[in-house]
C-alpha cells in the first residue's frame, strides 16, 4: 500500500501545484513565502513534535518491528510520522522533526517554526491567528485514565469527586475537563510523558488525553482503567498550520488526509503504534473517520 500511496499524493501535490500556480498576486505584494513555497525551496518539510503516544513517540530501541520512521538519528513511531512521511515522499523533501509542545503550538507555527502540527485542535480563539486543515484523519474523544475502582464513567462522577486530574497544558482536554467538570483539580503538565510518571508516582488520581493514547497507556499501567466519559464529544484529529492567502499547502494536506483516512493507511499506522507497545488490537474499536 506504501508505493500506491506515494503514487497518489504525489499526483495530488502535481495537481495541486499545478491548478493554483497562475492565481497571480495583487500587483506590488510584498508577501512573506507560503509555506508550499519554502517547503518546495528547501526540500524539507518541518513537523512540529510534540511526543503523545500514540500519534508521534521517539523509539530508543531502534525496533524493526513495523511502524518506525527514521527521521535522521531517531527512530519515530506514531501514526502522525507515518502519515508525514507519505506526504514528505509524494512532494521529494526531507523530514524534519521540531521537538515541541502542545502549549507552543500557536505560537510555534506563527514564528515560522514549523510547518504543520497534528492534534493542536481548533478552537475558536485558535482559528483567529492559525488555520486548520478542513479534513480530519479521524475523531476522537477526551478520555480520563485512574486506577481502577475510580468513578470515571461520566463527568458529573468526576465533578463530584472533584478529581484530581493531570492534563497537558493548552490541549482540548484541558479546556473539556475545566467545561464538563469544574470542579475537578487538574494539574498542568508540558508534556505528556511528564503527566504519565506524575500519574504513576500517585502525584494525580488520574490523568486525561485522546482516548487512542489513553488506551495504549493503560495497557503499561496494570490495574488502570480508562472511559470517555458521558456525554461524550467527539472532536476532529487534523493538523494546524499558519495562516495565509496561497491555497495550495491547505489543498494538498486536505487531499492528502482524506485520502489516507479513507483507504485504510491511518488505521493501517495506528495499528501498528498499537501492537509495539503490547496491545492486543484484535480488542480495540476501530478510528470514527468522517
Amino acid at each position: 500500500m506504501g508505493d500506491i500511496t506515494r503514487r497518489k499524493l504525489a499526483a495530488i501535490a502535481g495537481a495541486v501545484g499545478a491548478t493554483v500556480v497562475l492565481a497571480a498576486r495583487p500587483a506590488g505584494a510584498q508577501q512573506e513565502k507560503s509555506t508550499w513555497e519554502q517547503v518546495s525551496e528547501r526540500k524539507t518539510l518541518r513537523l512540529a513534535a510534540p511526543v503523545a503516544e500514540p500519534s508521534l513517540y521517539k523509539d530508543l530501541t531502534n525496533s524493526d518491528k513495523p511502524g518506525g520512521v527514521k527521521v535522521a538519528d531517531t527512530l519515530w513511531r506514531g501514526w502522525a510520522v507515518n502519515v508525514y512521511r507519505e506526504m514528505a515522499e509524494a512532494l521529494g523533501v526531507r523530514l524534519e522533526m521540531i521537538e515541541t509542545t502542545f502549549g507552543n503550538g500557536v505560537a510555534g507555527l506563527q514564528a515560522n517554526q514549523f510547518d504543520l502540527m497534528f492534534a493542536l485542535d481548533g478552537t475558536p480563539k485558535r482559528a483567529a491567528v492559525i488555520d486548520f486543515v478542513p479534513q480530519p484523519v479521524f475523531l476522537y474523544g477526551t478520555a480520563i485514565l485512574a486506577m481502577s475502582g475510580t468513578k470515571i464513567e461520566t463527568w458529573k462522577a468526576i465533578d463530584e469527586a472533584r478529581l484530581q486530574i493531570g492534563v497537558p497544558v493548552g490541549t482540548t482536554m484541558e479546556t473539556e475537563i475545566m467545561s464538563r467538570a469544574p470542579q475537578a483539580k487538574l494539574d498542568r503538565f508540558q508534556t505528556v510523558n511528564e503527566m504519565i510518571a506524575a500519574f504513576q508516582a500517585g502525584r494525580v488520581a488520574a490523568v486525561s488525553s485522546s482516548l487512542t493514547s489513553m488506551t495504549l497507556t493503560s495497557a503499561r499501567i496494570p490495574n488502570s482503567i480508562v472511559a470517555m466519559p458521558n456525554p461524550a464529544a467527539l472532536f476532529p484529529a487534523t493538523a494546524a498550520i499558519r495562516q495565509e492567502r496561497d491555497p495550495r499547502w491547505r489543498n494538498f494536506l486536505t487531499t492528502s488526509f482524506s485520502y489516507l483516512a479513507n483507504s485504510g493507511y491511518v488505521q493501517s499506522a495506528l495499528n501498528d503504534a498499537y501492537a509495539f507497545r503490547g496491545v492486543d488490537i484484535a480488542k480495540l474499536q476501530p478510528i470514527v473517520i468522517r
